[in-house]
Order: structure tokens, then C-alpha cells, then sequence
């Protein structure tokens, strides 16, 4: 038997989203969006998975299966339900759900907005308002007020070039869906800005916080010098990474690689639909919609998930790679990282796979600080619904009892000796 070691500080752990997770949710734009004529969602949310109901029998879950560390965020649609007025008791449940974490020795991880904006904003511009970024502030602001001053480890955004190109470039994934190439720009830097204003905050009631975003950072075709490629991976990614130089760690989330087709017009097309400002704005998010990312590019034959990823455990060490490259002295926490599938024993073989390179990487480089398994339970996947089964947990969407699968326990072990054995 092979056995990984890795260091006693190091952080196993689960993570999950508090939309896709608490259920009884339905004063935010994702309950709009989901609920419109029309919509693009497969099914709406509703109940999820009564995580905020199951509190104490999830966390009990987490202590018996041995997790060390629970990425959770807080839902700011519920404790700010209207602009300046703030729900103590839902403040309180977040606030007791941290203590009861530490009390059962697991790390809390806080994320400040997981993907979904309170109904009052979104109603009033969203994040193309100016003063979203001192909004959300204000509502960050009010939790450290009351956090647990324990509590080391902060996300300040989740996804920010997901949630602003998904939302401001693409009229199907996302609300508010626009696409619109300067509105999704001026998006992208009022969030970068609320991002900013975040940090500071946190640092001023923490001085031990180590806080940053979490980046969905996909693995790239190095070699294609396609220009196309070159201008979605800055605007999804590259530019938030700038944002991030003050961070005291980059949450590092990624799955597959992103393959663009090897279409002849749009390799002549390219100069045109980024130089040509009107083409640029209202053709080009339309066209990327039906060309990039997974849509035909995958080469036949290829193995992939339950969402229609090309199956990739080696995306996490090309990023590691490329972050060490970008923040030699930086911490990295991997926040996020998993598969969907129906194989439980696929995700196990995928998991090991990403764990003995993060264990490889970490011999020479010593900056990764944690691992967190997305998901816990099997959740809400946005536009996708109940589908898509990441988690360590089912959850019987009827009675919603929690069934750990065998990798849940195979993991709470890991977590639990910081040990990867592979026979």
C-alpha cells in the first residue's frame, strides 16, 4: 500500500453553497430566474436540501464522517431582505452555524456571495449599479461585526468570472442575462471593487483573517494561439487574478480542460469580432454561446462527466503550476474541486488522481494549504437542477435523508489522518 502524507496543518474538508443547499430561499434574482417565462432552468429550487432545517444533523454528519473543514456561504438575500434592514435571526443562525463548526472541531470556511444577489438589487440594477460594490460592503460589514473572531479563513466572491460572464455575456446560464460586452465589463470591475472593499473590511474585525476569492480556473489549450481564446481566458479569469495581487491566499476551483473548435471561420473571423466594437458587443457574446467551451469541442471519444466536462484530474496541477508561476510566495487553497457522476467509484478514482499530484506539487513548492471536496451533499446545480449528483452524501429528494456513499467515508478518513492510502 502507498501511502501520501501530508501536513498536519493541511485542510481536508467538504464545501457547499448556501442557495444550492438551505432551501426556502425565494427573495433573490436566482428565485426570478428560475421561476420566468421561459426560463432556461431545468427545475427550480425550492427546498434544495433543507440544509438550513438539518443544521445540527449535517454538521453531526461532517463529525462523524471525520471532515476537519466545511466551506459554507452566507445568503445575503436572507439577512438583508431589504436594503439596509437586516434579519437578526438569520444572522444568528450563521453565526451559531460557525460556532457549532468550532465547537465540533471544523474549520469553518466563510463565503460572503455564492452566485445569488438579494431580490432588492437585483431589482435595482444588480451589479451593473454603481454602489453594489458598497452594498455588499455594508452587508459583509455587519457579519464580522458578529463572526466568531476564531474563524480564520474567508472567501470574499465565489466564481467572479463565472458569475459575471455567465451574467453579463450570455443570455442562458445566468441572471440577469445580458449580453452585452460593456455592461459585462463594468459588472466585472464592480465586483472586482466590492471584492477590494470586502477585504479591507474583514482585516479591520479579523487581523488573523487570511481572506481571498475563489477562481474557477479551467485548464487551457497552451499551444492555440487562437486570439478568441486569448481574450475569454483574461476576461474570465486573468483579470480577477490581478485583482487578487493583496489576497493572502488564491481559492483555486477547477475540473476540465476548455477546447475551442478548430472551426476555420472563426479563425478567420477573429480580428473582426474583437475589433469591430459593434460585433464586438452585441455578435460576440452570441457567438460564443453556440462555439466555445464544451459545445463540439470535446474530440469523439473522449471520456467525460455527468455535466458534459471532459474528465480532467490533471487540470488541478496545470493551475497549480500556473498560480506558482503567477504568486511564487502565495498560499493556494483548492476551495473546490469534485466530479459529477453516478460511479462512486469514479469519484474516488478522480479524487486520488488530484490528491497525489496536489501531494507531488506540494513536496517541492509547500504552498497548498487545503483541499475542500465540492459537494458534501448532492445539491442544486443552477441551470441544472437535481441532476448532476457531486456529492460525497445523496440526499433523497423526497424525505431528504442523507445516505453517505462509500467515498464519503473514504474521504472523511483522508480528512481525518491527513493520509491518502492507495492500494
Amino acid at each position: 500500500m502507498n501511502k501520501y502524507k501530508f501536513p498536519d496543518k493541511f485542510l481536508f474538508g467538504t464545501a457547499v453553497a448556501s442557495y444550492q443547499v438551505e432551501g426556502g430561499i425565494y427573495n433573490n434574482d436566482w428565485t426570478i430566474w428560475e421561476n420566468k417565462k421561459n426560463s432556461v432552468c431545468v427545475e427550480p429550487c425550492k427546498e434544495a436540501c433543507k440544509h438550513y432545517e438539518k443544521l445540527d444533523e449535517d454538521i453531526e454528519l461532517l463529525k462523524n464522517l471525520g471532515i476537519r473543514a466545511f466551506r459554507f456561504s452566507i445568503e445575503w438575500s436572507r439577512v438583508e431582505p431589504s436594503i439596509g434592514e437586516f434579519n437578526d435571526q438569520a444572522i444568528k443562525h450563521y453565526v451559531d452555524k460557525a460556532k457549532m463548526l468550532i465547537k465540533n472541531g471544523i474549520t469553518p470556511v466563510i463565503t460572503f456571495h455564492h452566485f445569488t444577489t438579494p431580490e432588492w438589487l437585483y431589482n435595482d440594477g444588480s451589479w451593473l449599479n454603481s454602489n453594489a460594490d458598497d452594498y455588499f460592503n455594508s452587508y459583509v460589514d455587519k457579519m464580522m461585526q458578529v463572526l466568531p473572531k476564531d474563524i480564520t479563513y474567508f472567501n470574499t466572491i465565489n466564481e467572479p468570472g463565472i458569475f459575471a460572464f455567465f451574467g453579463y455575456f450570455s443570455t442562458t446560464k445566468f441572471p440577469p442575462g445580458i449580453a452585452n460586452e460593456t455592461k459585462f465589463i463594468k459588472a466585472s470591475e464592480i465586483i472586482m471593487s466590492a471584492h477590494k472593499k470586502a477585504l479591507r473590511t474583514i482585516k479591520s474585525y479579523n487581523s488573523n483573517a487570511k481572506v481571498g476569492m475563489t477562481h474557477a480556473l479551467q485548464e487551457w489549450e497552451d499551444d492555440d494561439k487562437n486570439k478568441l481564446k486569448e481574450y475569454l481566458k483574461y476576461h474570465l479569469e486573468d483579470k480577477y487574478l490581478e485583482a487578487s495581487e493583496d489576497d493572502d491566499f488564491i481559492g483555486l476551483q477547477t475540473y476540465t480542460i476548455v477546447r475551442y473548435p478548430k472551426n476555420i471561420l472563426l479563425k478567420l473571423f477573429n480580428t473582426v469580432l474583437l475589433n469591430v466594437n459593434f460585433i464586438r458587443k452585441y455578435i460576440l457574446p452570441r457567438i460564443i454561446q453556440i462555439f466555445a467551451g464544451r459545445n463540439g469541442a470535446i474530440p469523439s471519444g473522449t471520456r467525460i462527466t455527468k455535466m458534459g466536462y471532459e474528465y480532467r484530474p490533471e487540470a488541478v496541477l496545470y493551475n497549480l503550476n500556473r498560480l506558482k508561476n503567477k504568486f511564487p510566495d502565495k498560499q493556494i487553497f483548492i476551495t473546490e474541486n469534485g466530479i459529477a457522476t453516478d460511479n462512486d467509484d469514479e469519484r474516488i478514482e478522480f479524487v486520488t488522481s488530484v490528491l497525489k499530484d496536489v501531494h507531488e506539487f506540494n513536496l517541492e513548492n509547500s504552498n497548498v494549504i487545503g483541499y475542500l471536496y465540492w459537494s458534501l451533499l448532492d445539491n442544486f446545480e443552477w441551470d441544472l437542477g437535481y441532476q448532476m449528483n457531486f456529492g460525497l452524501v445523496e440526499v433523497d429528494k423526497e424525505t431528504f435523508k442523507r445516505n453517505p456513499h462509500n467515498s464519503a467515508y473514504w474521504f472523511g478518513n483522508i480528512s481525518s489522518t491527513n493520509v491518502l492510502s492507495i492500494d
